[in-house]
């Protein structure tokens, strides 16, 4: 990326070795949250195929967005939190109802006074 267009931005999931190794080559990155997925305490997405990994209700997806934004933590499966970074919001648009977590997302930010920016 670097090589081709520095001005590019390179997003990966929060706390990845992609982030990692972007940083260590000097490319600008971005921390990729999901409102839509759960997190394992590890701070990976739960696997699809497990039961709870989706998250489908606007209302939860909302309150998990404003949390990772303002406090920087989400709830893992099983109990307990894990720190993020959320530079920005993934919503999966294979995900049941994706568009109405989207605008639920939006609207809950907004509310709570998150900024909602383009990238540079």
């Amino acid at each position: 990326m670097a090589a081709i267009d520095p001005a590019l931005l390179l997003v990966g999931p929060s706390g990845s070795e992609l982030l990692r190794a972007g940083a260590r080559l000097g490319v600008a990155t971005a921390s990729e949250v999901f409102a839509d997925r759960a997190y394992a305490a590890d701070g990976s997405l739960v696997p699809r195929g497990r039961a709870g990994a989706i998250i489908t209700d606007p209302a939860v997806a909302a309150a998990r967005a404003v949390r990772m934004a303002i406090a920087g933590v989400v709830e893992v499966a099983g109990g307990g939190t894990v720190a993020v970074r959320a530079d920005t919001i993934g919503i999966h648009a294979d995900t049941p109802a994706a568009a109405s977590l989207a605008r639920g997302v939006r609207a809950a930010r907004e509310a709570a006074g998150v900024a909602i920016t383009a990238s540079r």
